[in-house]
């Protein structure tokens, strides 16, 4: 019987761990992800873009960094905060990057809308800025 138990925990064990390693890998790599000082001076001097459901600021530049923010206005608990983050570094993995140092802050309405709606205003808006 304990044994049996053994078996089920390592199994359990091994699907936890190929779950983890499936999320993190689809997150976007970490030299694309904006450092504090760039967010700083993105922030201060960048140009913006609005959509329905993101303020983007931005600064062209050579380099290709992207950073997510979700309010704490709209997001009281920091596991919603880091799922949406997270949900937008995800889907910015899979798109073609232009070089630009970026910034997506997200609204409100967001956080009311599924993956595929987000996914379309995220390419949306990478496609209106040049």
């Amino acid at each position: 019987m304990e044994e049996e138990l053994l078996k089920l925990d390592a199994k359990k064990a091994v699907l936890m761990f190929l779950y983890q390693k499936q999320r993190l890998n689809n997150m976007l790599p970490k030299k694309k992800r904006m450092t504090k000082d760039v967010f700083q001076s993105v922030m201060k001097t960048g140009k913006f873009f609005h959509s329905s459901l993101f303020s983007f600021r931005y600064i062209p530049s050579s380099e290709t960094q992207y950073s997510f923010v979700v309010p704490k206005g709209i997001a009281k608990k920091a596991t919603t905060r880091n799922k949406f983050r997270r949900l937008g570094y995800n889907i910015l993995n899979k798109q073609d990057l232009k070089p630009m140092l970026g910034i997506f802050l997200y609204k409100k309405e967001a956080l009311k809308l599924k993956k595929e709606e987000i996914e379309k205003d995220i390419k949306a808006i990478l496609i209106r800025i040049k």
